[in-house]
């Protein structure tokens, strides 16, 4: 190692060898989590616990941010760096990487591209005295001074294509130095620009969604992160307009390439097959090495022979399946790779000689959450780390007090994203054991080597409730997903005095919500539960797919490209597929009724244009035994996910907001009555009951809590009717909301209500563990038998705590809503004040999918609405007027989400 800190070479670490060492104890450990009765956030020792189930402990110092370093690029001097940034003070952050702090958070003035969220590309100039950016539709040169710190944008417009945005994704110097190349990710191009001008030099078509470029000898080459271009023949699923190749029954890409460019003629000179999802490139010599994320490998390509000379597997769980997301490649010295791994935390290191020669595993360094960067500071000797996540959802916090007299309402917001820029010394040999063994520790990787050991005896255990081994018998034999949509625990259990909650933030306590308090007093009530992902685009990947892909982590800045929380692109699935895919393969029988849905239209395609009141209408005549208003088959759901299609209600709809719940739920119950009847219940069923997300103060639209009072009896019905059939004694009911980001809770913006109703779940009991959207999702793998789909459900530990082996077959019976269905909102004219304002506000809003509204505004029309106009919003002296709400999902983002354009 020496004073250059140098690995070793020839000590590498087998990945057998490492899970040998740090393999631990049998099966788990019912009636104990992990992670025990740990709250979310910073522990006692120093380390973080995140809403995915695991601990962070970075190596080296860090830099805290308001907001998440996204794109991430390093000064040439090696004293700052720069990022990208998502929701925080300013879209661009300047970090002293000497003395560890931040130096300026800065947005570009209106008119310079403020308001443009980037999807990533930082470029220096070779001087370090000017700074290139990608924005949605153009790029910034910035003026860099002495200190690192940005001033004096220049827009330089780029090109789009039929309506599409370009979404510059990444830049770098062609060979000479006299132009620049940027990755095009809307158009599948990339664009050559004269370096002093910006001007456009030439387009070149490459393939589809490119992110990275590097140059290498006379040549760029391009990560195309969508695959290659569909050819006749093909099945093809969309992303943004274009045909990706999904040769799967998932609909999910089944190509990667990287493309060879001649920068000065423009020809595409040959292109390489490589793993899924190649997001990262890095240059070695004649070497260029291509991080396919959704492989978990890095493909190595000899450009003197124009071949792929190597692919390095960086799984650092051997036979586990894939989920580690390699994002990011930098070389610590010329026989050294390091990988940084999103999902795991975690920054892998290989030794490397040459192309032809097998790269050996050394190890692996602990990072902060969902590191999206790594990059070698030559000048300081460190490896710089930009975790996206960071330290979770530990911003400052929302205080306010109602007066004198009541109580002060103080919460988180899921927004309130803490990012972390790291520095680490590069490390010398003997570290590695002892990080990786960290790594192992953080993520709980040693529950996947207690079920790999315990495989032999499977099927042999007496059946129970929750088996202790994946592939053992379960007692419960059908089991119910309901999703719901964006509330946080507080708001609707914070009354609830048995547990950890503030009466204060309960806006939807037990008044609006009899049925969800009912129920966690006759099943357990959760209080240490969260949402792994932050909004609707995310949290219905982890609840379906048990994961969130690079691609979609990325989009998190820059939603352009789609929303995919119902589907719609097919660049945000998994190769692992779906939770009903892991069914499928595995012999149980799955039914959805209305998740991942993304169109609801006639046999025509025409889109439903029915009120709210026509609807309710409908629902009321045809509880009556009256002649249907809208023809139970006048609108169909439907999706773009193939295996999907197979088990769909098409008659049930997903998100529209004008379609009352209770038709839901009468919709439910007729299929539930058909299945006793011909006794085919599907053992796995899916369900969205949504109308909990609120349309504001929309005039002829039902008040926020009536919405939500009329969510709540929706979901009784259904479990009152499972609890009272012939499948309610064998049945196991999990209702849980997609996110929790309309709203604040004293403990962490990611906590959220989860129900479960069983004749096997624990009655009457406080259950203070900690557990998350991935235990929900192991735990109904558990009972079925299915294996994990992905890294992070791997090591999630399934609900043992809440779960009894005991029946108790007593039914549940569904409380009546105490407000009425149809309170409808106000006209604005006939308010005044604030209502009126924010009535119009809600009228002038799209309402046909989540998060199409600005989240903080919404949250605060629903907040004053439930308070009767009354009480601010937690952070708020007053009640304010729509335009007094800073744009953005937190305080301070630059855009609004959702809106796909």
């Amino acid at each position: 190692m020496g004073k250059k800190r140098r690995l070793r070479k020839g000590v590498a670490i087998p990945a057998a060898a490492v899970a040998l060492v740090l393999a631990g104890g049998g099966a788990y450990a019912a009636g104990n989590t992990d992670w025990g009765q740990r709250l979310i956030g910073r522990q006692a020792n120093g380390s973080v616990l995140t809403a995915s189930n695991q601990l962070v402990t970075p190596a080296g110092s860090g830099v805290e941010q308001t907001g998440r370093p996204m794109a991430l690029a390093v000064s040439p001097d090696g004293h700052t760096s720069v990022n990208e940034t998502y929701d925080g003070k300013g879209t661009f952050t300047v970090t002293d990487l000497v003395g560890h702090k931040v130096l300026q958070q800065y947005t570009p003035p209106a008119g310079t591209g403020s308001g443009q969220a980037g999807y990533g590309g930082l470029l220096y100039s070779a001087d370090g005295k000017s700074l290139w950016a990608g924005q949605k539709s153009n790029l910034l040169r910035f003026t860099v001074a002495a200190d690192g710190t940005l001033s004096s944008p220049v827009v330089v417009a780029l090109p789009g294509v039929s309506g599409k945005q370009p979404l510059p994704a990444s830049l770098a110097f062609a060979p000479g130095g006299q132009q620049i190349l940027v990755t095009l990710n809307g158009t599948n191009t990339m664009a050559v620009l004269d370096a002093g001008t910006g001007a456009l030099v030439r387009q070149v078509a490459v393939g589809n969604a490119p992110r990275d470029v590097v140059v290498a000898g006379a040549h760029a080459f391009v990560a195309n992160q969508g695959g290659r271009t569909a050819v006749p023949g093909d099945k093809t699923n969309l992303s943004y307009g274009t045909d990706i190749v999904t040769n799967t029954d998932n609909g999910s890409p089944s190509t990667g390439t990287v493309s060879e460019v001649d920068p000065a003629t423009g020809a595409v000179v040959r292109s390489y097959d490589v793993g899924l999802a190649p997001s990262a490139l890095m240059v070695q010599g004649t070497d260029v090495f291509v991080a396919n994320s959704n492989s978990d490998t890095v493909s190595v390509l000899d450009t003197k022979t124009g071949k792929v000379a190597q692919t390095i597997n960086v799984n650092p769980l051997p036979g586990a399946p894939t989920g580690s997301e390699p994002n990011s490649l930098t070389m610590l010295d010329p026989t050294h790779l390091a990988v940084s791994l999103g999902t795991a935390n975690a920054v892998a290191v290989y030794d490397y000689s040459n192309a032809q020669t097998p790269a050996g595993f050394q190890g692996l360094i602990p990072t902060g959450w969902y590191p999206g960067t790594v990059v070698l500071d030559k000048a300081l000797g460190e490896i710089v780390v930009a975790a996206q996540k960071g330290v979770g959802s530990l911003g400052a916090q929302a205080t306010n007090s109602q007066g004198a007299g009541t109580a002060t309402v103080t919460g988180h917001s899921v927004y309130s994203d803490i990012g972390l820029v790291s520095t680490v010394p590069i490390p010398k040999t003997n570290d590695m054991p002892n990080y990786t063994k960290q790594v192992w520790s953080n993520n709980q990787w040693t529950a996947w080597q207690d079920q790999q050991k315990a495989k032999g005896d499977q099927g042999k255990a007496k059946p129970a409730a929750i088996p202790q081994r994946a592939g053992d018998p379960s007692t419960i034999k059908h089991v119910f997903m309901i999703v719901k949509e964006n509330r946080t625990y507080d708001q609707v259990l914070g009354d609830d005095t048995r547990g950890n909650g503030a009466p204060s933030l309960a806006q939807f306590g037990g008044a609006t919500t009899p049925n969800f308090h009912a129920l966690v007093q006759q099943g357990p009530l959760l209080d240490n539960t969260y949402s792994s992902g932050t909004m609707s685009a995310d949290g219905h990947q982890w609840l379906t797919q048990a994961n969130v892909d690079e691609y979609l982590n990325q989009s998190i800045s820059n939603y352009t490209r789609s929303y995919p929380y119902n589907g719609g692109d097919a660049m945000a699935y998994g190769s692992t597929g779906f939770l009903w895919d892991n069914a499928a393969a595995h012999g149980v029988s799955a039914k959805d009724w209305g998740e991942y849905t993304n169109k609801w239209t006639s046999a025509t395609g025409a889109n439903d244009t029915n009120s709210w009141a026509q609807w309710y209408q409908n629902t009321l005549a045809q509880e009556a035994g009256k002649p249907a208003i809208i023809p139970q088959d006048a609108f169909h759901a439907s999706t773009d996910v193939p295996s999907l299609t197979k088990i769909l209600q098409p008659q049930f709809p997903g998100f529209q907001l004008q379609i009352p719940d209770q038709y839901r739920a009468d919709l439910f119950l007729k299929d539930l009555k058909s299945a006793e009847q011909n006794n085919n219940l599907p053992q796995l069923n899916i369900m969205t009951i949504m109308n909990d997300h609120t349309a504001g103060t929309s005039a002829g639209s039902p008040t926020p809590s009536a919405m939500v009072a009329d969510n709540d009896l929706a979901v009784g019905r259904i479990i009152d009717g499972i609890s009272h059939s012939k499948f309610g004694q064998d049945s196991a009911v999990f209702v849980v909301e997609d996110d929790s980001q309309n709203g604040v809770d004293h403990v962490d913006g990611h906590r959220a209500p989860v129900l479960i109703w069983s004749p096997y779940a624990r009655r009457n009991a406080v259950v203070s563990d900690f557990y998350t959207q991935l235990n929900v999702v192991r735990t109904i793998e558990q009972i079925l038998a299915l294996p994990p789909m992905t890294q992070m459900d791997l090591a999630a530990e399934p609900m043992y705590s809440a779960f009894t082996n005991k029946a108790d077959t007593t039914p549940y019976t569904a409380k009546p809503n105490q407000i009425p269905l149809d309170t409808l909102n106000g006209v604005p004219n006939t308010l005044t004040g604030a209502a009126a304002a924010w009535g119009t506000w809600s009228a002038q809003q799209d309402w046909s999918g989540p998060d199409r509204v600005d989240p903080g505004r919404l949250n605060r029309v629903d907040w004053y609405a439930a308070h009767n106009w009354t009480t601010p919003y937690p952070g708020d002296a007053r009640i304010l007027f729509p335009n007094e709400v800073p744009d953005g999902p937190g305080d301070g983002d630059n855009a609004p989400i959702g809106t796909g354009k």
